[in-house]
């Protein structure tokens, strides 16, 4: 079976708020290490919606070079104006990404012909591949599969699509029409604990925020998919399942997955973009008690 595992790694900063470019590539470093088949910088979990556009260039740029080519580089270039999105996507081709990934507009719901004008200008206009990212929790609308057809059958140039949905029937439905067109479309599951239902439907695999916590798990998961290692697909998925747990802590996620990260010793702070606040104390013991039950590696203290 093809399954990928790509990260949407978070993005990391210094309790001044500034960057933290160490931890950043020590982050990179890791997940390349634990086996991930690609990192997918400034998705959600990566807090793009709160970076001005010249520190999503910075970001972008060090992000491209320090994983060189090591793995599949996407670099999340959505924006409510086209006019930041084609600029910054055609810049971030030239610097060596593989591909963008665009969230389509939010706030007001945009269906129908508006939404399909919306990816036609884009994808006319940015030179190299493009995956369409739909998150209907953060837009208040999904993309149609009809939609994603229409778009695969006029642009050579879109390369997949991130379907960030809890159940499978979106995903399923992605994957019946569009792939059983265009083969070499590529649907990714956004929530981890669908990996496996989404490569068995012949989907590509997972785009999940977990693989920043557990990199290794993650990539053996994927690769028992890939060798029809059925009892190493089952193990995985009840691993994963139980890990999912982590996202109960809070419905704000994004601190949650940064403090997993730290207890693991994958980064070095906490530091969200303002207003989130870091993992309170209690918090962090819930997290660490569910990585001990799962026999998780800790940061030696």
């Amino acid at each position: 079976m093809n399954a990928s595992y790509i990260t949407p790694a978070l993005t990391l900063f210094r309790p001044d708020g500034m960057f933290d470019f160490d931890s950043q590539g020590r982050l990179y470093e890791h997940l390349i290490r634990g086996g991930v088949d690609g990192i997918l910088v400034q998705g959600s979990i990566g807090e793009f919606f709160a970076l001005t556009t010249e520190r999503r260039r910075t970001l972008a740029e060090f992000s491209i070079r320090s994983i060189g080519h090591r793995v599949k580089t996407i670099i999340g270039t959505a924006s409510m104006l086209p006019e930041e999105i084609v600029p910054f996507s055609n810049q971030c081709l030239k610097w060596g990404a593989d591909a963008v990934m665009i969230v389509p507009p939010y706030y007001f719901r945009m269906e129908g012909e508006a939404l399909e004008r919306f990816y036609d200008n884009l994808l006319e206009r940015i030179h190299g591949p493009v995956y369409l990212y739909n998150f209907p929790d953060r837009t208040g609308y999904t993309i149609p599969p009809s939609l994603v057809l229409k778009l695969a059958s006029r642009h050579s140039n879109l390369a997949g699509i991130k379907d960030t949905i809890s159940g499978m029937d979106h995903t399923r439905e992605l994957i019946t029409v569009v792939k059983s067109a265009f083969p070499n479309f590529e649907v990714y599951s956004g929530f981890d604990e669908n990996a496996a239902h989404n490569v068995l439907a012949g989907g590509d695999g997972c785009i999940g925020g977990l693989s920043n916590v557990v990199p290794e798990l993650c990539a053996a998961w994927a690769q028992a998919m890939r060798s029809d290692d059925l009892p190493g697909i089952a193990a995985g998925q009840q691993t994963i399942d139980r890990l999912m747990s982590i996202y109960a802590v809070s419905p704000l996620f994004i601190p949650i997955i940064k403090e997993a990260a730290r207890l693991r010793g994958f980064v070095s702070s906490g530091t969200c973009t303002f207003p989130m606040e870091e993992a309170s104390k209690e918090q962090s013991e819930q997290i660490l008690a569910i990585l001990r039950r799962e026999g998780v590696s800790l940061a030696e203290k």
